[in-house]
């Protein structure tokens, strides 16, 4: 298995929300969460694909996408040409199977 290589980003934040944060949850806890919420804004934005937010996160491909959608963002795009292709592909499979 090929290692990742990583680089370290720092970020400051207003005391009271660290105090908060640590109040509430134990440092790991908090670098988990915070690299989950990442991966979902990447992969939201479309800066990152499914496989490289669910790297990030550092979660199962699976619970990735359970988490995805408990917040309401799906995992795969499903447009109107999406739709519209489909369609013409169900009408030309239903022509060539009436015949």
């Amino acid at each position: 298995m090929a290692t990742t290589k990583t680089e370290r980003i720092e970020i400051d934040l207003p005391e009271d929300i660290i105090f908060a944060m640590r109040v509430l949850e134990k440092p790991e806890e908090v670098k988990k969460k915070l690299k989950i919420a990442l991966a979902i804004l990447l992969f939201q934005e479309k800066s990152i694909s499914l496989g490289k937010a669910t790297e990030l996160s550092e979660l199962s491909r699976v619970r990735f996408m359970e988490v995805l959608k408990e917040y309401g963002i799906p995992a795969y795009g499903y447009g109107e040409k999406d739709f519209e292709r489909d369609q013409q592909v169900m009408t030309s499979y239903r022509k060539t199977v009436e015949k």
